[in-house]
């Protein structure tokens, strides 16, 4: 996969949007999201927090497109709500390669991907700011940088 070190490289992601150009594709667009140089000071509610740099996703950082030519299954979960589970497999930090996790087993249970497809089924996640993508398919993500 050729871009997997560098996009588990970068401090962020920002979810853009997903779609389906052609039934069963699936194309997931994330950007990089860089760090502001500029500090302001974090209020929340009454609270001045004290100074920080403000997250930004609207700047230079990269566009990387995940396309997949068929998925089993796809979910986008809220990232307030993602959470990570100790007995599951994986490698990558922002762009995830699981062989083991719960979404995997559901999978498994619910479809009968792996009675009609030959090859792995692999669960792949793609953790940004604002949303978690999990993608179940027998088919690495072709990826691309704009």
């Amino acid at each position: 996969m050729d871009f997997f070190a560098e996009i588990n490289g970068l401090a962020y992601l920002f979810f853009v949007k997903s779609h389906e150009p052609e039934d069963n594709r699936l194309v997931i667009t994330v950007k990089e999201a860089t760090i502001s140089k500029q500090e302001e000071d974090l209020i929340i509610g009454s609270k001045n927090i004290g100074p920080s740099k403000r997250v930004e996703f609207d700047g230079l950082g990269n566009v990387y497109e995940f396309y997949f030519d068929t998925y089993a299954a796809y979910c986008i979960i809220n990232e307030s709500f993602s959470m990570f589970q100790d007995h599951e497999e994986r490698v990558g930090r922002l762009f995830c390669i699981y062989s083991k996790s719960t979404y995997l087993d559901y999978i498994r249970i619910n479809t009968i991907v792996e009675y009609i497809r030959e090859g792995e089924l692999k669960h792949y996640a793609i953790n940004c700011l604002n949303h978690t993508v999990h993608v179940a398919s027998m088919d690495e993500p072709i990826i691309r940088r704009n």
